[in-house]
């Protein structure tokens, strides 16, 4: 996998500009839930269980809930093993140019410049979830959809620029995973994956992990997963700030994130699609 030198991952938040993200793109060629209603008793943090998923047994079981602001609270898969119960979970984006503004909720915390959720739509097998910016400038809407067959969770993060001028945008997910609950994993990532598990030693029978991966080819010039060695959200202007390129990180408290970038024209959209595993 091609990365960016380390001057450019560590000290991308003081020089964002869409020269940088040119340069990342060569790089990287309820049911009785009304849709339409604003959710959450406050704008901020959220991370209680709204709408639960269920599917499959043993190996093919898959557990999962999701907050009014479209947060994974939990998940468990396959039967038995939790693999995100201590952290957070969610989703950021950093208008880089023109200006510089910093936008995430990771469920517990929040950059606090958000408008109230809305439900679009719920179905037995979806949620899909807006919500814009207290400045109006961006909407994200997302449509987290339960795929039991393979068994996996899938992320459609939809971002509409509703200015009417061309905007650099980074985007990002979030997960602090503890797989199999345990707060100390092994980390890794590639470009279109990142990834925690608990190691099998001593009396641990077997080893079990959670990997966030993108699926087919972005809208975003550039992607990549990034391993954080620390268990915090990061700022989304600066995604690269935590993940100190070793590979892999072993046993520490840390989290990872599927990083997108480009310019999305005025008025314009763009999708990254992601889905989270076991393995």
């Amino acid at each position: 996998m091609k990365t960016l030198s380390n001057s450019c991952r560590r000290n991308l938040w003081l020089s964002i500009s869409i020269a940088c993200l040119a340069l990342a793109a060569s790089m990287f060629a309820s049911a009785a839930d009304e849709p339409g209603t604003p959710k959450g008793s406050r704008p901020d943090i959220d991370p209680v269980c709204r709408y639960n998923f269920t599917s499959g047994s043993a190996n093919t079981y898959l557990s999962y809930c999701v907050s009014d602001n479209g947060n994974i609270v939990t998940i468990s898969t396959p039967e038995g093993h939790g693999q995100e119960l201590f952290g957070g979970e969610g989703y950021g984006f950093c208008n880089a140019s023109p200006g510089i503004v910093e936008y995430h909720d990771y469920a517990y915390a929040d950059s606090g410049n958000w408008d109230l959720p809305t439900l679009l739509s719920h179905t037995a097998t979806t949620v899909k979830i807006a919500r814009t910016t207290s400045d109006g400038i961006w909407t994200l809407t997302q449509t987290i959809t339960q795929v039991p067959a393979t068994p996996s969770i899938k992320i459609a993060m939809a971002l509409k620029n509703n200015t009417a001028a061309a905007r650099g945008v980074y985007l990002l997910r979030f997960l602090d995973a503890d797989a199999g609950l345990s707060r100390t994993n092994t980390l890794d990532a590639t470009q279109n994956t990142a990834a925690a598990w608990n190691e099998q030693v001593g009396s641990v029978p077997f080893s079990f992990g959670l990997q966030l991966e993108n699926v087919g080819t972005p809208q975003f010039g550039y992607w990549s997963g990034f391993a954080q060695d620390v268990p915090d959200g990061p700022n989304a202007c600066a995604f690269a700030f935590n993940a100190p390129g070793t590979s892999p990180l072993v046993g520490i408290d840390g989290s990872i994130e599927m990083v997108y970038a480009d310019t999305i024209a005025a008025h314009g959209t763009k999708t990254a699609t992601m889905i989270y595993r076991g393995f």
